[in-house]
């Protein structure tokens, strides 16, 4: 197995629909490990599309390809240093209720719980321009990492936009262990416990992992 660092940089908004926050709904101030690999493997035309009436992915289709990659996660947390994560709140007015009545968009004529998309604005996807780093491990009988694709789409319907570069930083790692227990079939060695993000996913995001690490947990 090898590894590769990563740095991808969000060149639209990303909306995860995370958590509840003060002034709205926040996404994650991450990018989930499975959600990278289908990102890749879709930008790289080797992932079929589902079957009709499938809605949830059958994560253990992800064992037909030799590579893995580790949590997305801003400068400030790979680093230690550097920005976190940036959030924006959408500024399209909603008006689906053909009015924009003296300012706002709610008419008094309709009832709050009546307006379609109400909380709309409240929303805090993840501003143009957050990076974030990943590393890529890989079997190199199987895969080819020269041909990363450049742009990768993640995300709420997938409307974000990622730009991959190889990256020749050293920095730590974020590993899932629902990845590595439940897809992977692997025992996880090595429990971190730095990494906290969410009151419910502190128990499968871990970290902090350096390179070498994560070369064994994969392995």
């Amino acid at each position: 197995m090898k590894i590769l660092p990563l740095k991808m940089t969000a060149l639209s908004p990303i909306q995860y629909f995370y958590s509840a926050a003060a002034g709205g709904m926040r996404s994650s101030n991450f990018i989930g490990d499975i959600a990278l690999k289908y990102a890749f493997l879709r930008q790289m035309g080797l992932f079929k599309l589902p079957e009709p009436g499938k809605s949830k992915p059958t994560y253990e289709e992800l064992l037909d390809f030799q590579f893995w990659l580790t949590v997305g996660v801003p400068a400030k947390l790979a680093f230690g240093t550097g920005d976190n994560t940036i959030y924006m709140k959408n500024m399209i007015r909603n008006t689906m209720q053909g009015a924009d009545y003296n300012g706002s968009n709610v008419h008094p004529n309709f009832k709050t719980g009546q307006l379609m998309y109400k909380n709309f604005f409240f929303v805090q996807p993840l501003k143009p321009g957050n990076i974030f780093y990943s590393f890529l491990v890989y079997d190199e009988k199987h895969f080819d990492s020269s041909k990363l694709p450049e742009l990768i789409r993640v995300g709420n319907n997938k409307t974000g936009i990622l730009k991959v570069d190889k990256c020749d930083k050293n920095f730590k790692g974020v590993i899932n262990a629902y990845t590595i227990q439940n897809i992977l079939g692997k025992t996880l060695k090595i429990n971190k416990n730095e990494y906290v993000s969410h009151l419910i996913l502190q128990y499968f995001l871990m970290g902090y992992y350096s390179m070498e690490e994560i070369l064994d947990v994969y392995h």
